[in-house]
């Protein structure tokens, strides 16, 4: 796909991969955006291609108000990226239903939900991107309801890769670690898994999987290299699994 004079929407724009992406659009021309987080003013760039929208997508309406406010400032949607999500690194201790959930509509409910009403209501192609992450594949100790989320994205959207219809097309993203404020917001102390990435490496690999018209994008060639070799060999993601459970126990106590 060409990017130049696209409509674009980023959600969890301000900061770490979604600000990043929003800066390598920006190099291109005629393009229009809507920067989407839950504080934009975190977002520090003063373009007038760039409008900005407060929002929490963890709840329906509000994802309803998103394509609204797109329609109003923008004209439509040429591209969407559902980027916004966010983890917990935690030992889980006692039952909580509303932490489960708030993870659940922020990272799966939301991004899926978005994907129904383009395919329910565009009929302009839309190029529909979704941030799940390298735990689609490999969960990590300390988070488990994070790894879970974003395996349950990954599980629908290869499914529906095969329901969903002309002209749109949906692309995901499967970063490893990613050095922003993630990890802040997580938890405090939180250790950085290995292999990590800087923000500017994904949004690189999310703008080459647009313009390539590309349905999964791995951002790392060493995550890539490691499901590989796990393939052939016995047990090397297990241990590193144990490996970052150990620096769980550690952080934790």
């Amino acid at each position: 796909m060409d990017i130049r004079g696209k409509r674009i929407v980023i959600t969890g724009a301000a900061s770490g991969i979604g600000k990043e992406t929003l800066i390598k659009f920006l190099q291109y021309e005629g393009v229009k955006i809507l920067a989407v987080d839950l504080d934009p003013s975190r977002l520090g760039i003063k373009d007038k291609r760039v409008l900005t929208f407060k929002c929490d997508v963890s709840a329906p309406a509000n994802v309803d108000k998103i394509f609204k406010e797109a329609q109003k400032v923008l004209g439509g949607i040429d591209i969407f990226y559902a980027n916004a999500g966010f983890a917990y690194y935690e030992e889980i201790k006692k039952p909580d239903w509303k932490r489960m959930e708030k993870i659940f509509q922020t990272n799966v409910f939301s991004a899926i939900y978005g994907l129904q009403k383009v395919q329910a209501e565009y009929k302009n192609p839309v190029y529909y991107i979704i941030t799940a992450s390298a735990m689609s594949f490999l969960s990590i100790p300390g988070y488990a309801l994070y790894s879970a989320t974003k395996a349950a994205v990954h599980s629908f959207t290869e499914a529906f890769q095969f329901e969903l219809k002309e002209p749109h097309r949906l692309m995901i993203v499967y970063p490893i670690a990613t050095r922003t404020n993630f990890f802040d917001t997580a938890g405090k102390k939180v250790p950085v898994p290995f292999p990590s990435q800087t923000p500017t490496q994904v949004a690189s690999a999310v703008v080459r999987g647009i313009e390539w018209n590309r349905k999964k994008v791995l951002p790392s060639k060493i995550f890539s290299l490691m499901m590989f070799v796990d393939r052939f060999l016995i047990y090397p993601l297990r241990i590193y699994q144990i490996i970052e459970n150990w620096k769980r126990k550690k952080v934790l106590g």
